[in-house]
């Protein structure tokens, strides 16, 4: 081979190292520009997942929140509905407070039941809690008692021995002391809270707002707690497109 054609040769392959290198480079760059677009459309399809994912969140606590009021406001009429007149103990924009036998627990004495009598018979005063009010009512009278111990199928055990007679047949029942009150945090967010003989709950959370009227049998607003016939509760929060409003009788 003579020295010409070794120098076609070398330039022949230098030519071929270069359109190589070109070619590499073409494709590095092309590359580049797809792994970017990939990056670009990755983080736009993460951000419109994180947006649907907190739409969906949104939506689902919502429902949690409209659930919560529904419930929480036929507790509270079915609770109201059981209270009268006489036994409201307080009545303000921001508590109500009164007495009923929330649990129906009643029962009638099978003897009579004399002056200084601290156990008293009854037909059935099983799962009547310690500590709990009973009221006794004969033909005109009643008389109020604290339960010493736990109520027993055939009797009910008082603190203190009553001091009325009251014949065979009189009605004994549980009175509940029950409080609807509004609770605010410290951020200005509102809660009805509900206490039933010192025990407080959060019945309703997440409010904007909460208040109490009290209607008298006319339609005006009643001055005075004896004359309450219609309590009503409004309520506004942010998960509610509207302010929400119940309405409830008292008993007669």
């Amino acid at each position: 081979m003579n020295q010409g054609d070794c120098t076609g040769i070398d330039k022949q392959r230098r030519r071929s190292i270069n359109i190589g290198f070109g070619e590499h480079g073409v494709c590095l760059t092309e590359l580049m520009v797809s792994l970017t677009a990939g990056a670009i459309v990755l983080a736009a399809a993460l951000n419109a997942l994180n947006v649907a994912q907190a739409h969906v969140s949104k939506q689902h606590s919502d429902l949690r929140h409209q659930q919560d009021l529904r419930l929480g406001l036929e507790v509270f009429e079915q609770e109201v509905r059981l209270a009268a007149a006489d036994s409201i103990l307080s009545a303000t924009p921001d508590e109500f407070q009164f007495h009923a036998n929330i649990s129906a627990h009643r029962t009638m004495t099978t003897g009579p039941v004399v002056p200084g009598q601290s156990v008293i018979a009854v037909q059935d005063g099983s799962g009547w809690s310690e500590g709990k009010i009973v009221i006794i009512c004969g033909h005109q009278v009643c008389e109020a008692h604290r339960l010493s111990r736990s109520g027993q199928h055939y009797q009910l055990t008082l603190t203190e021995p009553v001091t009325l007679s009251f014949p065979a047949g009189s009605s004994v029942e549980v009175s509940n002391r029950v409080v609807y009150y509004t609770k605010r945090d410290e951020n200005g967010t509102a809660k009805l809270m509900r206490m039933v003989d010192g025990g407080a709950s959060i019945l309703i959370g997440d409010l904007d707002n909460l208040h109490f009227t009290y209607w008298d049998e006319r339609g005006r607003v009643a001055q005075q707690p004896s004359l309450v016939k219609r309590v009503v509760l409004e309520i506004e929060s942010n998960h509610s497109l509207h302010r929400m409003m119940r309405e409830v009788s008292l008993r007669s």
